[in-house]
């Protein structure tokens, strides 16, 4: 069994590990300095706060009384007058839609800054873990590994015979690397009583590369959503199980006459 020198751990591991986590304290910083404020569009507000409330009408519709329930289905799908029908969005054109739906630019060159900072900053750190602490062994896992972790464990280390749970420099800096935004997040929400930025930049880039980025066609066919919407509306038969059959009053004024009379027995 090999035994790491304290020094490692004062000289090297404890180093990596604060210039990582400042590095990114740093970005946040930077970034939440230059971030601009996002253009709110009032209209599409309006419409998303609209078509949320048609949706929530739907899934209580079995708890409104029928006058209720028809008073407020009138107002989505009443013919030439409901906010569904009266004045519906233009379909959208198929070019408009490959070329990406009229996205905020300024939000995008936002994302892209954010990537490029980050990029440029941790590649610095990495160059600089890698040429000053190359071939270090740093740290030692609390379980055993398999000889497949090797690889993952000890990159910059090639010494064949020595035991996977050994962790090299390189291997340390990607793992602090990888949890430095939520390790930064838990310190500033115990200390500062503040928050860092929620994405998190190295979860981006992964789902970038993996294809997960932001779809080339676009929103939504608003047309087509409303249309939906109001179908869906003018299919429900309503069932009121809150009240007695035959009962034209809603439960609340049941209640109260219940109660009324027993009141006055």
């Amino acid at each position: 069994m090999m035994l790491l020198d304290a020094k490692i751990r004062d000289c090297v591991l404890l180093p990596i590990f604060l210039v990582v986590i400042l590095m990114q304290a740093l970005r946040s910083n930077i970034m939440t300095i230059l971030k601009s404020d996002a253009k709110v569009d009032t209209k599409e507000l309006k419409t998303n706060n609209m078509l949320q409330r048609c949706r929530a009408l739907r899934a209580q519709a079995h708890l409104l009384h029928p006058k209720a329930f028809f008073t407020r289905k009138a107002y989505f799908v009443k013919k030439d007058q409901g906010v569904l029908v009266k004045n519906p969005p233009k379909p959208k054109d198929p070019t408009e839609m490959l070329s990406g739906g009229g996205g905020d630019p300024m939000a995008m060159m936002g994302h892209m800054k954010g990537q490029v900072m980050y990029m440029v900053s941790q590649g610095l750190v990495g160059y600089w873990v890698s040429h000053l602490f190359s071939g270090f062994l740093v740290a030692k896992t609390p379980f055993p590994l398999t000889f497949q972790f090797k690889a993952m464990t000890q990159r910059g280390v090639e010494v064949q015979a020595l035991e996977p749970d050994y962790v090299s420099s390189l291997c340390w800096y990607m793992f602090v690397l990888v949890s430095s935004h939520s390790v930064l997040s838990i310190i500033q929400s115990l200390f500062f009583n503040s928050e860092v930025e929620e994405d998190d930049p190295m979860m981006a880039m992964m789902g970038s590369m993996s294809g997960a980025a932001v779809s080339p066609m676009g929103g939504p066919d608003m047309s087509k959503v409303f249309k939906q919407e109001q179908e869906s509306l003018e299919m429900i038969q309503h069932e009121f199980v809150l009240g007695t059959p035959g009962a034209t009053d809603g439960i609340e004024v049941e209640l109260w006459r219940k109660w009324k009379a027993e009141r006055h027995a």
